[in-house]
């Protein structure tokens, strides 16, 4: 009898421990369970917190270039404005200066075939001497710089804009002994490809004009070019002064002798090329010249006594 109530008592322990186990087991089971949702849900607070601060920033991000495109909108109307205002008072010296009512002078520094690696140079050295020039431009290098193949040349389109120069169109292929002056559509063509480029990297849409070796290259076909030019409110210019940089110009001294040789008007066109070296040298030395002697250097205009129309 002894030996089965012994039996018995653990028969009763082990059922005891197995329901223990079980119990405890479950309850951890389901602890571990409670304790995940609470850590997932935890996680997924912090998550949405995170969310909800990026998405607040990316908000005052935006917020902020609005404000920014906004600003940058009404400096570019305010520099226009002023170009204007500037422009409109040049007008008005030009007439002074031709009735003999100024002792002023002006002069017009233009820079042809380009843009040109060179053409750094240059912009470098007007913006030294806070000086706006007009730039002629053509596409007849193509996309890659002629004095330095590696480098994109219509980079510098926006160079030459962003510093308030006057972007001219010189026409898309400069062409003018290669068809250029065939025909008053052939010409135009070259124009009106021209303005798109600039406009593509720019904005600007320019109207003035100046013909690959002068408006006399045209020959016979000149006056039909005109009117077409007319047709779309271009206007046109040669030049009054130069260095020689578009023909056999080798050294500075040959360079200054004919810059100081033409330069004589009281308001001068001066053509130069935006690749030339020669140039690049007599430029700072033109320029201080140029201010100790009475002119005032500005970029071309389309209402200027200088553009033909």
């Amino acid at each position: 009898m002894g030996k089965h109530n012994k039996k018995i008592k653990i028969i009763f322990l082990i059922i005891n421990f197995i329901l223990i186990f079980t119990i405890s087991y479950f309850i951890f089971k389901e602890y571990n369970i409670y304790n995940n949702k609470t850590i997932i849900n935890n996680k997924n607070k912090i998550n949405i917190q995170k969310i909800d601060s990026e998405k607040n920033n990316i908000l005052k991000e935006i917020d902020e270039l609005k404000e920014n495109i906004t600003n940058i909108r009404e400096i570019d109307k305010t520099i226009n404005n002023k170009k204007e205002e500037v422009f409109k008072l040049a007008s008005e010296l030009e007439k002074k200066i031709k009735n003999k009512e100024s002792d002023k002078k002006i002069i017009y520094l233009t820079f042809d075939d380009g843009p040109y690696y060179n053409t750094y140079k240059v912009l470098n050295i007007l913006k030294k001497y806070n000086v706006k020039a007009t730039f002629f431009t053509t596409n007849v290098n193509g996309n890659n710089c002629y004095d330095n193949p590696s480098y994109n040349c219509h980079l510098l389109y926006k160079e030459i804009a962003k510093d308030n120069h006057t972007i001219a169109n010189h026409t898309y292929s400069h062409g003018w002994n290669r068809g250029l002056y065939a025909s008053a559509n052939s010409f135009m063509d070259a124009i009106i490809k021209q303005e798109e480029l600039i406009k593509s990297y720019t904005g600007i849409t320019t109207n003035i004009t100046r013909f690959p070796g002068g408006s006399n290259t045209a020959g016979s076909r000149k006056n039909l070019i005109i009117e077409e030019l007319r047709k779309r409110n271009y206007g046109w210019v040669d030049w009054t002064a130069e260095d020689g940089d578009g023909s056999n110009l080798s050294n500075y001294n040959q360079g200054w002798s004919k810059l100081m040789n033409t330069v004589t008007d009281d308001i001068e066109v001066v053509l130069f090329h935006d690749y030339h070296p020669v140039t690049t040298q007599i430029l700072p030395n033109f320029i201080e010249y140029l201010e100790k002697n009475n002119y005032i250097i500005l970029p071309l205009f389309y209402d200027s006594v200088m553009i033909n129309k």
